[in-house]
């Protein structure tokens, strides 16, 4: 079996997996959240044990603050313990040329473990984890110990994109640093009741995610070598990579996952209908807050009332198979309004929450189920 422990990053991402190798027990950690977050794995750190705090994996999927930024304090100040085998980032030296990562945290990121001598990228031997863009040939598969890798993005040509268009993007990222800017209205919610929604046409209204970084997104698929148990690990990939890497691994049908992490903690641009027919999977973990990655002052960060989880992808995950659970590793407002039995019913899914007055969600993952495990202490 495998433990998918979704960490109270706020409106970022920070995982940690842990797995069964016969009477060992094995753990990977992926991102970690914001620096703002860095605390939720700090208290993670806290309750693991001092003699259990080594890792086979440390994986950065990709350069978003909500992502690398909690890695960056464990990193700089490893807790007592901590140790790791590998860790999986796209530096700047591992893209194509000409250079182009000049965000400051990919670069603190990139000193670190340059300084640090940090084993790095070395399941790749220390190139770029990129899936090869002949579609002849085979994935990538990594091999750890009790779980089998196989890496689905990002692609030559998305790392490609982040490069060429890096000036830009950088640009991006400092208007929204400088100035709140007010998410779509869809995004936020709809005036009237969440029974009067039109799901079914939410369902359909798709357009696909360009920006870059999230383009560069590390994904891969996880699976136990003893049960077969799948998890699907997504960061913020474009869907479009996600479906015809799959496609790649299962031509005849479907890929069966146990579990799915949501890709960009519910966007609207990342789960596409197409991604929902190439999967078996009925078991949805989103990672969100409800806050957009980046705000303005911390001060004006409001939990709950950003732009994640879309309607838009709650409306294909919903009616995408029968009885899908969405489980949630924050109860606040843009998650709570699934927490409708009527809703529920009506539209055939389960809605799962932390246990009150807990903090994230641990979910045990075998072949065909997915439970939520006791709260953390």
């Amino acid at each position: 079996m495998i433990t998918v422990e979704a960490l109270p990053a706020l409106a970022g991402d920070c995982l940690w997996v842990e797995w069964d190798d016969g009477d060992r027990r094995r753990r990977m950690l992926i991102d970690g959240g914001t620096v703002r977050a860095g605390s939720a794995l700090a208290e993670r750190f806290a309750r693991q044990p001092v003699d259990a705090r080594d890792f086979e994996l440390v994986v950065c999927t990709h350069l978003d603050d909500d992502h690398i930024g909690g890695l960056l304090g464990l990193l700089a100040s490893p807790p007592e313990g901590f140790s790791t085998q590998d860790v999986w980032f796209n530096g700047h030296h591992h893209l194509l040329p000409p250079d182009l990562l000049g965000m400051p945290r990919a670069e603190q990121l990139t000193a670190l473990l340059t300084e640090a001598g940090t084993p790095w990228n070395t399941a790749t031997g220390g190139r770029s984890l990129v899936v090869p863009a002949d579609e002849t040939a085979p994935l990538p598969v990594i091999e750890l110990p009790g779980l089998t890798l196989t890496l689905l993005s990002p692609t030559r040509e998305r790392l490609a994109a982040l490069r060429d268009s890096w000036d830009a993007w950088k640009a991006e990222q400092r208007q929204r640093a400088g100035a709140q800017r007010p998410a779509p209205p869809d995004l936020l919610g709809p005036s009237q009741p969440v029974a009067e929604i039109d799901w079914h046409r939410l369902a359909l209204d798709y357009t696909p995610d360009k920006a870059p970084g999230n383009g560069s997104s590390i994904a891969f698929c996880a699976e136990h070598t003893a049960d077969g148990s799948r998890v699907l690990f997504t960061g913020d990939a474009h869907a479009e990579v996600l479906v015809a890497a799959l496609r790649r691994l299962s031509p005849d049908g479907c890929y069966r996952a146990d579990l799915c992490k949501v890709p960009h903690h519910g966007s609207a641009h990342n789960t596409s209908p197409e991604l929902l027919d190439v999967l078996d999977c009925d078991q949805w973990l989103i990672t969100t807050d409800g806050g957009p990655a980046v705000r303005g002052a911390e001060a004006e960060y409001r939990p709950g009332e950003g732009s994640h989880p879309s309607l838009r992808t709650m409306a294909r995950l919903i009616l995408g198979s029968r009885w899908p659970t969405l489980w949630f590793n924050h109860r606040v407002p843009s998650t709570e309004r699934y927490d409708d039995g009527f809703l529920q019913h009506r539209l055939g899914f389960r809605a799962r929450y932390p246990p009150r007055g807990a903090k994230g969600i641990e979910l045990v993952v075998g072949p065909g189920t997915v439970s939520r495990a006791a709260p953390p202490r």
